[in-house]
C-alpha cells in the first residue's frame, strides 16, 4: 500500500506490507503460509534499509495481524477431512484497516493488529520450546471446525467467495483491539494510565487515613 502526502514542499509516502503474527511465530498446519509471511518480513526489513540509504522520503512498515475474520480458510487449499477454521481470538477486518490507515499517516517500523499477535510474538521469542509444546497440544484441534471438508477449488485458481470481507462462519470476532488502539496512541495511553494510577493512589491514601481515624 502506498499513500502520498505533501509536507514542506516535498512529496513523501508510505509503503505498508501486510505480514502476520506468523511472521514471528510459525503455527502447525500453516507451515507454507508461515514461511511466506517470514519472507514478507525479510523483504520488508531489507527494503526499509534500501529506501533509507537512498534518502527517499518514504516510510516502510510491516503490519502483522492476528487471526482475522476474513474468508481466509475458504480461500486456502484444504487437505484435511474437516473444514478449517482460525483459532480464537479472532478480530474483525476493521481492526487491521485502522492500523494500516494509522501507518499511512504516521511512520512506524512495524505494528501488530490485535493483542494476541503481540502476545504470540513475545512468547515465541522468550519461551519458544514451551510454545512448541502448547501448540502441539492445542493448535491442531483448534484449527479444525468439526464440519466435513467441502474440498472446493482454492482461490489460487479462481474466485471463491466473491467480495465478502468476512468469513460468515464466526460469531466471536472482536470488533476492536484495546492493544492496537493503545499502540497507535502511546502518549494518550501513558497519560490515561498515569491518571488511573494517581487515582488509585489517592483512593488508597484516603482509605488509609480513614482506617487510622477509626483507631
Amino acid at each position: 500500500m502506498r499513500c502520498l502526502s505533501k509536507r514542506n514542499g516535498d512529496f513523501g509516502g508510505a509503503i505498508i506490507n501486510i505480514g502476520s503474527e506468523v511472521s514471528d511465530r510459525a503455527v502447525p498446519l500453516l507451515g507454507m503460509y508461515s514461511a511466506s509471511k517470514h519472507a514478507v518480513k525479510g523483504f520488508t526489513d531489507a527494503l526499509r534499509m534500501e529506501v533509507e540509504e537512498a534518502n527517499a522520503p518514504i516510510s516502510v512498515t510491516l503490519v502483522k495481524p492476528s487471526a482475522i475474520d476474513t474468508p481466509f480458510p475458504q480461500h486456502a487449499g484444504n487437505y484435511m477431512e474437516e473444514e478449517p477454521q482460525l483459532p480464537a481470538p479472532v478480530y474483525a477486518p476493521e481492526v487491521v484497516a485502522e492500523v494500516i490507515l494509522h501507518c499511512a499517516e504516521t511512520p512506524e517500523r512495524d505494528m501488530f493488529a490485535g493483542g494476541s499477535a503481540k502476545l504470540h510474538s513475545v512468547e515465541g521469542k522468550l519461551i519458544p520450546r514451551l510454545v512448541d509444546w502448547m501448540m502441539e497440544g492445542k493448535y491442531f484441534s483448534k484449527q479444525k471446525s468439526g464440519r466435513p471438508a467441502r474440498h472446493v477449488t482454492e482461490a489460487l485458481h479462481r474466485p471463491t467467495t466473491g467480495l465478502m470481507t468476512r468469513s460468515g462462519t464466526r460469531h466471536d470476532a472482536k470488533e476492536s483491539s484495546l492493544y492496537s488502539r493503545a499502540s497507535m496512541h502511546p502518549l494518550l495511553t501513558i497519560g490515561l494510565a498515569a491518571g488511573v494510577g494517581m487515582g488509585v493512589l489517592a483512593l488508597l491514601g484516603t482509605v488509609s487515613m480513614q482506617d487510622r481515624r477509626a483507631y
